[in-house]
């Protein structure tokens, strides 16, 4: 799932933020993991299940040389991809203008909710969004800046930090959460809000407003790359790494998500030493000096790009909590993928629809229709690098055990009812097989398969 909930043509559909100030106690309910969905058994939890089933799971899909021309290739057939250390330094003020014009008239002329469940009234968006977002303001030639997320941060529709919601009490589901970036997200600024709190910006896959507070200036845009395209680097390789702010690791500073890259300055008795920016005076950067425990999941080089590897990746995240564009820290369906890929360094778009696009394309299909089509492409694709697409949703394909294909996911609810809209709350990375919501009047995860791809 993501951004169908606020379809705006010229963003991405991301099934996709440092997650908002709620404490533990306030988040919504998580079931209890881990969890036996459909046909699911114990040992179907298990990464190893699934790799001993696979005949040659070590080989080498792409070299690490391969694996930067393919990043380059998804690039340049994604226009939503940027390569910011390579593309203009400069634009015309009027598009971004008129984007921010779209994107206003189209969130103001829906109907939404406050978090208390009020209707959120027309003066809002014309008296406190409009003159912060100050499309009047942007000149007619735009100069970017250059600077780096310090932390994970929200990227949002509009400059605010006010929930809207769809329906009522779905707090889950912000209408105006696009994605969160991750430490060292290198970033190009194009417009300031009227009160400075935000930053209008284009990152590597996705564009929108962050708070000014994450973001950190550079001098130059090289002053940037020598950090983010350091040849000596940690990747996080586990769910989330946790960075501190002296050598005795006392001094808890922050957590760096599956995938985040972090410049290696060197190492010490107990630690990795990494570098980090810091915003400072007038928003401009500084890099100081971070601590990882050599305990922690990371790697001084992105592990091999193999079947094994990828599964092992994505079952890291088993039981992780969902979360709608990185709300509440966690990751939508798109962003578990996202993740998964990004550690083994492929730079996977950050939508569903456009990472259904990459790599090899086995097989395009109308939902409720095509059963043996889907089941035919499906016993031919490989494992662990093969992506499931439906409307608003995506998956990595395990594999088929007996009549049934197996997936890993992660999702919201399962629909079990053919007259309501009810469901169980599931909240988490799964696994399960493709009968999924088939007891619903939504249809099975199989019946809604629209494209099969491999990332090859």
């Amino acid at each position: 799932m993501k951004l169908s909930k606020i379809r705006i043509s010229f963003f991405l559909c991301f099934c996709l933020a440092q997650p908002f100030s709620l404490s533990a106690e306030e988040l919504p309910p998580m079931p209890e993991g881990p969890l036996l969905l459909t046909s699911i058994t114990p040992e179907q939890l298990s990464a190893d299940y699934w790799i001993d089933r696979l005949p040659d799971p070590d080989t080498v899909i792409k070299t690490p040389e391969e694996l930067k021309k393919f990043n380059k290739e998804i690039r340049a057939i994604l226009p939503e991809q940027r390569d910011i250390f390579s593309m203009e330094s400069s634009r015309s003020g009027k598009g971004v203008a008129d984007d921010f014009k779209n994107v206003f008239n189209a969130v103001r002329g829906r109907s939404l909710l406050f978090d208390d469940n009020t209707p959120v009234p027309k003066a809002f968006f014309d008296n406190r969004v409009k003159p912060v977002v100050a499309w009047d303001k942007v000149p007619e030639r735009i100069q970017y800046r250059w600077g780096a997320a310090v932390r994970p941060a929200s990227v949002r529709a509009l400059p605010t930090d006010v929930k809207l919601l769809e329906k009522p009490d779905d707090i889950e589901f912000d209408m105006l959460q696009f994605t969160q970036i991750k430490l060292w997200t290198p970033l190009a600024i194009y417009h300031t809000s009227s009160d400075g709190k935000w930053y209008y910006i284009q990152a590597p896959y996705t564009r929108g407003w962050v708070k000014a507070s994450d973001i950190a200036f550079f001098s130059t845009r090289d002053a940037l790359k020598k950090y983010v395209e350091s040849p000596k680097f940690l990747v996080v390789t586990g769910e989330s790494a946790r960075l501190y702010s002296d050598p005795g690791m006392n001094e808890f500073s922050q957590r760096a998500s599956m995938g985040t890259i972090i410049p290696l300055a060197g190492q010490a008795e107990e630690a990795y030493v990494v570098e980090v920016p810091v915003r400072g005076e007038a928003g401009k950067a500084s890099v100081r000096k971070a601590y990882i425990g050599l305990q922690s999941d990371v790697s001084r080089a992105f592990p091999a790009y193999t079947q094994r590897n990828v599964i092992r990746q994505a079952f890291k995240l088993l039981g992780a909590r969902y979360g709608w564009g990185g709300m509440y820290n966690g990751r939508d369906c798109s962003g578990f993928t996202h993740d998964v890929f990004l550690s083994l360094g492929l730079d996977m778009p950050r939508g569903s629809r456009e990472q259904g696009f990459v790599g090899t394309q086995l097989g395009h299909f109308k939902a409720f229709r095509d059963d043996e089509y889907k089941a035919t492409v499906l016993r031919s694709a490989a494992p662990g690098i093969t992506l499931i697409r439906m409307q608003m949703h995506l998956m990595i394909y395990l594999g088929e055990v007996g009549n049934n294909f197996y997936v890993i996911h992660s999702t919201w609810a399962e629909r079990y009812s053919m007259t309501s809209d009810d469901k169980n709350r599931i909240n988490q990375v799964v696994v399960s097989d493709l009968t999924l919501n088939g007891r619903s009047r939504i249809g099975s995860l199989f019946d809604r398969i629209l494209s099969v791809n491999e990332v090859n």
